[in-house]
């Protein structure tokens, strides 16, 4: 909010401050509900005593300009002039409205994730391309087609750049044997704008989906925050429990199946062959469609890669999702959805009105990447890298075994799903490590009752070299001894106190 101040005029500046307020009021720029600036950020912000904005406000609540609201969402907000009463009742702001409905789960989720940036940490947290593995690193020649070849040559039109890169993408998916045609495929920035665009076209508040469980706090909240109820199925090593999909779907009617079969996250389960077939099986007896997402099925190192679910689909039940965002640079943001014709002809309608794009420039950067071959060697290059640092975490886990933590070696993806004994806390393991300069994800945010559940953190090695893997892991070694000794202490006071 600009607010200007004479400070060589005769009125002082709170009234100044008061009528500056006031002007964008009266002329709507302020609309009903504005929250103001709180005290001290305006005072920071105008250089001014904070009792100087108080005193501004207080002119403006005398006016009746302003409310000021103790309780939650608290602050100073504009007041409804012409119908003052009604305003108490009515008024919520959309900024707090939104936000209102992110759990705690995701809230903590994400202030990790952030944390992440800090160079003075061992991130185990973030699920995130690498960026010393950046391919794009050694594409400087492709900017200099795009920028200095005056005969635009090399830059096609944005249309035929998307049509092309559908091309690509086929050609990719074949050796997936995903067999389809550019008319199969929605480009967009990301699979989670895809689902978001799925529930926009076919759910309405009140349904709901079944979904593996636990599941990554984002990916629930994109469901949660449009009212859809999410029904998780437990696990198995081989993936969800069929049997009791089978009662959700009989009971439950769910609009969808969305799945993660391969390396799921944060199990790194990977969905068996006969279950793939059996949830097949189940969308078909129920009429329901399947959304799988398969953003990690680059990174398999052991054995065959499992065909897809939309490879063994013969009903047109699935719709495929992936994205390049762990292999290609974040900053360009490709992901795409693969499904029947008339699917994908609505999605690229609701695109078209919602007027959403993927920027030229990435398509062209990831078309001039897989035309040139680099991007199958860059994949092989990665595939080999991560295999290792999966062997060093799985190599150096093995070493504090005895420290009360266990885990399922995955066959691929970039992550770890540890169980911890029940000696171990899995919030106090989080502030120990942290002290350490060691940051997980503590496994109580993947569930919907997070409160219930405990003994699992989620280890990622996708943004750290092997030397900080080694490091990382005997640091948590110490984090978990602390962990233990804290127990054992307390439960020794027990003890005493009870033979008092």
């Amino acid at each position: 909010m600009e607010l200007t101040i004479d400070r060589s005029s005769c009125v002082p500046i709170y009234r100044q401050i008061s009528r500056e307020i006031e002007k964008k009021i009266r002329s709507e720029e302020l609309t009903a509900g504005f929250k103001l600036p709180a005290e001290r950020r305006l005072a920071e912000e105008l250089s001014v005593h904070r009792n100087t904005v108080i005193k501004a406000y207080n002119a403006l609540i005398a006016s009746e300009l302003v409310v000021v609201s103790r309780a939650k969402p608290k602050g100073y907000f504009v007041k409804e002039i012409h119908c003052a009463k009604e305003f108490d009742q009515r008024f919520f702001p959309l900024e707090k409205a939104f936000r209102y409905e992110f759990r705690h789960a995701e809230k903590k989720f994400n202030n990790i994730y952030y944390q992440s940036e800090a160079a003075d940490c061992i991130a185990f947290d973030t699920l995130i391309m690498d960026r010393r593995l950046d391919p794009v690193m050694g594409m400087a020649h492709v900017a200099e087609k795009i920028f200095n070849d005056n005969s635009n040559n090399y830059f096609k039109s944005f249309d035929q750049e998307t049509e092309h890169l559908k091309e690509n993408i086929c050609s990719l998916l074949s050796k997936q044997n995903i067999h389809v045609s550019s008319k199969n495929i929605q480009l967009l920035s990301e699979s989670n704008q895809i689902i978001s665009y799925l529930i926009f076209l076919y759910l309405r508040e009140g349904d709901c989906i079944a979904a593996e469980g636990p599941m990554v706090p984002d990916n629930y909240n994109i469901f949660y925050n449009r009212g859809i109820r999410v029904i998780t199925v437990p696990m198995e090593e081989d993936g969800m429990r069929m049997d009791v999909l089978e009662e959700v779907l009989r009971e439950k009617k769910p609009k969808f199946i969305y799945t993660l079969p391969n390396y799921h996250n944060p199990t790194g389960i990977t969905m068996s062959l006969k279950k793939r077939e059996t949830l097949l099986r189940l969308a078909t007896a129920y009429n329901i469609p399947i959304i799988e997402e398969d953003y990690q099925m680059d990174f398999t190192y052991d054995g065959p890669r499992l065909p897809s679910l939309y490879t063994l689909d013969t009903n047109r039940q699935v719709i495929y999702l992936y994205s390049f965002t762990l292999i290609f640079p974040y900053m360009i943001k490709i992901g795409y959805a693969v499904g029947p014709p008339d699917l994908i002809e609505m999605l690229g309608y609701a695109v078209s009105i919602d007027e959403t794009t993927i920027g030229g420039i990435g398509q062209y950067f990831l078309n001039e990447y897989i035309d040139s071959g680099q991007y199958e060697a860059h994949v092989r290059l990665i595939q080999k890298e991560y295999r290792r640092r999966r062997n060093a975490m799985c190599e150096e886990l093995d070493k504090i075994a005895d420290k009360g933590i266990s885990y399922l070696k995955p066959g691929g993806g970039l992550l770890l799903w540890c169980t911890l004994t029940d000696d171990i806390n899995e919030r106090r393991l989080y502030s120990a490590a942290r002290k350490r300069g060691v940051l997980l994800m503590p496994g109580w945010m993947f569930y919907e009752e997070s409160h219930k559940r405990k003994g699992h953190i989620r280890l990622s090695f996708s943004n750290v070299t092997e030397t900080q893997i080694r490091k990382g892991i005997r640091l948590l070694g110490e984090a978990l001894d602390e962990c233990r000794n804290q127990k054992q202490e307390k439960e020794k006071e027990r003890e005493t106190e009870k033979g008092r």
